[in-house]
């Protein structure tokens, strides 16, 4: 994933979905829904401080369940870019 990031000829579209594909080889259509993170990605820096300072807990989808992970979170270890994501579905806008 890293490696695709800084390939000049990729464009690394993050926490986003494919709606609708079509076209053959070498001449592709792709439809893209950006899901929003509900943070600034020119602040943050990754450092996941945010993450330590949520008091919400919920399963972890990434672990499939096992252990919690707060409204703000980073996806997952490898995430790139490494920036945090808001779960508005379960966040209290506490402002911490």
């Amino acid at each position: 994933m890293v490696n695709a990031s800084k390939h000049p000829n990729i464009e690394l579209l993050t926490y986003s979905d494919v709606i609708e594909f079509s076209g053959i080889t070498g001449d592709y259509n792709v439809k893209i829904r950006k899901n929003p993170r509900y943070v600034d990605e020119s602040k943050c820096t990754g450092c996941g401080l945010c993450t330590t300072k949520c008091p919400i807990k919920v399963p972890n989808e990434f672990y499939s369940g096992i252990g919690e992970r707060g409204a703000i979170f980073i996806p997952f270890p490898q995430a790139v870019p490494k920036y945090a994501v808001m779960d508005k579905s379960v966040c209290i806008d506490c402002k911490n």
